[in-house]
């Protein structure tokens, strides 16, 4: 694993080893600042089977929201979730991390801090902003 990728998973508090970041940049998106971090999410093995032996089938690529401490830069990763087929038991699947739901493109972190924030005196207005 190179120390690019380790500091980038250290910047961003990410455990996930199945996680590979790759590049970085800023980007303007609704007239905002945004970092964007490409990354992609690697099926380690076949969640049927277990076995290693896979035809790739590309990449599904979404748009995740992490929380940041610096509210006025929000970081967006571009995750490349693999699509593989397993050559042992001709299931389909796609790679699956803790860091998002399947099919969603809103981190958990972020939605733990959202319930977290609801649970103050608070209005909604500003933990949308937030």
């Amino acid at each position: 694993m190179s120390s690019f990728n380790k500091s980038i998973k250290f910047d961003l508090d990410i455990k996930e080893k199945n996680i590979v970041f790759k590049d970085y940049f800023y980007k303007m998106v609704q007239m905002k600042k945004h970092k964007i971090y490409e990354a992609e999410l690697i099926q380690p093995a076949c969640p049927y089977c277990g076995s290693l032996a896979f035809l790739h089938n590309g990449h599904l690529i979404t748009n995740i929201r992490y929380l940041t401490a610096n509210a006025s830069l929000p970081v967006i990763i571009r995750l490349a979730k693999q699509r593989v087929k397993c050559r042992d038991c001709d299931h389909w699947s796609m790679a699956q991390s803790e860091l998002v739901n399947k099919y969603c493109s809103i981190s958990n972190a972020s939605k733990l801090k959202v319930l977290s924030a609801l649970t103050e005196d608070r209005s909604m207005t500003s933990i949308a902003r937030e």
